[in-house]
């Protein structure tokens, strides 16, 4: 977790999507990039932009079982479903998922069980906990937990349980749990990774965690470490079932790997052929940077996320300021090798307005050349969730 309600208000500068892409082209981070010879060439498509949710935030997508595509996200303190049926040309109205009193609902997660469930992960932040998070706690103490909650939807996201309770962290700020991502095996075992501070009460580190349901999410296993650097705070989670048995891998922040701002990591939950025993530490052969050029050793880059295509690349998306923090950060993705290893030339898929920023972002591969990336972003200025279609072409 790296301050997830820190905002920003700057003056607001509108640019046409016309005089972006003539731009882009020009600049040193075009929209079009061509790739090296050998790798696969990302192109992202201008005339694909669509405004999802003014003022909206952290969104999803997924595809359900009739084939029409659900995206999650937060607004006005709560979470939100919106269906499409015509491949994202229009959305459905905005669905409630669940509104807690007292509450930020954040971080949705999507996940089409193999039973035809839907089921909706996010993060339950205390009110009364937020404006102290460089505080310490009042004289009476803070009462109500972190908590990483789940909804079930029978019906495509049209109607939704009363939210569970997977894993209740601290009350203070500081030792909180974070950012639920999930997947699900072969076998029908579900698994759900988070960023968890609740293990380190005294300390501001951070691991990866992971419970396991083996029952379509209705019960789930004791807490697990599955990853965790010394002194650090490994966050973010986004796990992957890599095609063709290659093993589970998970794209993390990590603020060790190379000086100390946060980077996009690959940690190898399971991997075919290697040892797979225990928490995936500092050292590990089983974490590796994954970006090749790296990015910068002074840029922020964290808030990773992982796709694969089912031509066996997988892409890999950030958000990246060369400030070192969050001021101006912008979405950019990759393209990867059939391991999650080796992503290569940067590609931006939004036009860049001065000093907004690009957050908790997010992809979607649709078929098997399209890949949507979906932002909170500033387009034509609008702020709010954002998505855009590039096309994958093959190696030359």
């Amino acid at each position: 977790m790296n301050w997830r309600e820190i905002r920003f208000t700057f003056p607001r500068v509108a640019m046409g999507v016309a005089q972006w892409f003539m731009l882009s082209v020009l600049s040193s981070a075009p929209a079009v990039i061509a790739g090296e010879v050998g790798a696969p060439r990302l192109v992202w498509n201008a005339a694909t932009l669509r405004l999802v949710q003014p003022e909206g935030d952290y969104a999803r997508m997924i595809r359900l079982e009739n084939g029409g595509w659900l995206i999650g996200y937060s607004w006005q303190s709560k979470l939100w479903v919106r269906a499409s049926a015509d491949a994202g040309s229009t959305w459905g109205e905005p669905v409630p998922v669940a509104a807690p009193d007292g509450s930020l609902l954040t971080n949705a997660e999507l996940l089409a069980l193999s039973d035809g469930t839907v089921m909706a992960l996010f993060n339950d932040r205390p009110k009364a906990a937020l404006p102290r998070r460089n505080q310490p706690p009042p004289v009476a103490g803070l009462t109500k937990p972190f908590r990483i909650l789940a909804a079930y939807s029978k019906d495509r996201g049209r109607t939704w349980s009363a939210p569970s309770i997977l894993y209740t962290g601290g009350c203070e700020f500081g030792n909180g749990c974070w950012e639920p991502a999930a997947l699900q095996l072969p076998t029908g075992e579900v698994q759900v990774y988070f960023a968890n501070e609740a293990p380190y009460r005294e300390s501001d580190e951070q691991e990866i965690t992971r419970l396991r349901s083996p029952d379509q999410g209705i019960t789930w296993s004791a807490p697990e470490t599955v990853s965790f650097r010394p002194r650090h705070r490994d966050g973010m989670p986004k796990p992957l079932r890599l095609q063709n048995g290659r093993g589970i891998v998970v794209a993390i922040e990590d603020n060790g790997f190379d000086g100390d701002r946060f980077k996009p990591v690959i940690i190898a939950v399971e991997l075919a052929g290697h040892g797979n025993a225990g928490p995936i530490e500092a050292d590990s052969p089983r974490r590796w940077g994954a970006c090749v050029p790296p990015v910068a050793r002074e840029s922020y880059a964290g808030a990773p996320f992982l796709a694969q295509l089912p031509s066996g690349e997988t892409l890999l998306s950030y958000q990246e300021s060369r400030t070192g923090d969050l001021a101006g950060a912008r979405m950019v993705v990759r393209v990867g090798d059939r391991e999650a290893r080796n992503f290569g030339a940067p590609t931006q898929p939004f036009p860049g307005a001065s000093r907004k920023t690009q957050l908790w972002n997010s992809l979607f591969a649709p078929d098997a050349r399209t890949v949507i990336a979906i932002s909170t972003a500033t387009v034509e200025g609008k702020r709010g969730i954002w998505t855009v279609t590039g096309e994958i072409t093959p190696a030359r």
